[in-house]
């Protein structure tokens, strides 16, 4: 599944506007739209100055009449939602009392029209993949690692978020709504790639769509959270290598976001090798670092070639950042590329949902965004959060 098209609604009832959020929610486009809908002109006029722009806009006369009179340059797809008022604009109409499906239906056919998505220039037509690693445990990673897929979505990109832990720490961000909740996850995308390899399918691609659902808390598809642990554990190096290329290569992402374990395994190294990117989290303190150091020796010294390999593709952040480096870094990384800021609420937060929605951290890690992907392909100011 994509990412789903972001619209915006506006509408005068609020009662309106509510009967259609409860039926997208339940319903099986809460996979494929996102809604942002408002009751109030100024509130969607200020929503519509922003640089986030929507798919879609979807209104009544009294929001597209101001909205319209205003604008000169590049707009979105927009209708006019309406029963036979006078409008001064001209353009589509949907009937605004209809069956909800339908209704639903024809607003996800404006979104399809070409040009709606943003994608980047990918390498042999497979998305950009950026893998987070950590030798030590507690670093941040997961955390680091939703937050970006959250900015990358909102700057329209299609991202998957692939969590690969043994215990999937993400299984803690919340998903609303599920119209998807059926679909079989890893476990069966890993039996399809299986078989496809038993039955020497080797040119046969084998889509992710049928196993994933949409996570709108970080704006990424994902595979639900393994339940059993085996699934994992006994995952190994190459069926992990296929795992993240037939994703990549499906056609249906600009970027794949991997997520490992702390520590070595070997979902660990196939990301290590298998990324274009890699994002390397540590933290200020001696402990930490010294791990850090000794992990990046060993590797210096037992497979040199290997290791500079991974330097030429690694971004070294310290998390937890309080403004100064306390401890010297590891003798081979020359310097931080990077880093992402101390939270002190997040220190007893007990609401998943605002590891999400700190200005201060998001800002750090569209910089971050920018790094890897550049500024042409990352919206280009602050951290937007419609709901």
């Amino acid at each position: 599944m994509m990412v789903p098209y972001r619209i915006t609604l506006a509408v005068k009832e609020a009662q309106y506007l509510e009967g259609i959020l409860h039926y997208v929610h339940s319903s099986e486009f809460g996979d494929k739209l996102h809604i942002s809908g408002f009751t109030k002109l100024d509130a969607f006029m200020k929503y519509m100055d922003g640089e986030e722009l929507p798919d879609a806009v979807v209104g009544e006369a009294a929001f597209l009449d101001p909205w319209l009179a205003g604008k000169n340059g590049d707009i979105p797809n927009w209708v006019l939602l309406g029963h036979g008022e006078a409008a001064s604009i001209q353009g589509p109409v949907l009937p605004k009392y209809q069956p909800l499906p339908e209704l639903m239906a024809s607003i996800l056919g404006l979104c399809r029209r070409e040009g709606q998505r943003r994608t980047l220039p990918v390498a042999d037509g497979e998305a950009v993949t950026i893998g987070f690693v950590s030798i030590v445990g507690g670093s941040g990673k997961t955390t680091a690692a939703v937050n970006m897929a959250k900015q990358l979505g909102a700057a329209g990109l299609s991202v998957f978020y692939l969590n690969l832990e043994t215990v999937n720490s993400s299984g803690i961000f919340p998903r609303q709504g599920g119209g998807a909740e059926s679909a079989e996850g890893l476990p069966g995308m890993l039996y399809e790639l299986k078989a496809a390899q038993e039955e020497k399918r080797v040119q046969t691609m084998v889509s992710p769509e049928p196993y994933t659902v949409h996570h709108p808390g970080i704006r990424a598809d994902w595979f639900k959270p393994v339940t059993n642990l085996k699934e994992l554990v006994q995952l190994g190096k190459a069926d992990t290598r296929k795992l993240l290329q037939s994703i990549a290569a499906s056609g249906r992402y600009d970027v794949v976001i991997a997520d490992t374990d702390s520590g070595t395994n070997e979902r660990l190294a196939a990301v290590l090798e298998g990324c274009r990117h890699l994002v390397w989290l540590m933290l200020d303190d001696i402990t930490n670092l010294y791990k850090n150091g000794q992990w990046f020796a060993f590797m210096e010294r037992s497979q040199p070639e290997l290791f500079a390999e991974l330097a030429g593709k690694s971004r070294y952040v310290v998390n937890r950042f309080t403004g100064q480096l306390a401890n010297p870094l590891p003798a081979c990384i020359p310097e931080v590329d990077g880093v992402l800021p101390y939270i002190p609420s997040w220190k007893q937060n007990s609401n998943e949902e605002l590891l999400l929605s700190s200005p201060i951290y998001q800002r750090d890690i569209l910089k971050l965004c920018k790094s890897l992907l550049g500024d042409s392909f990352v919206s280009g100011s602050g951290v937007r959060g419609y709901g």
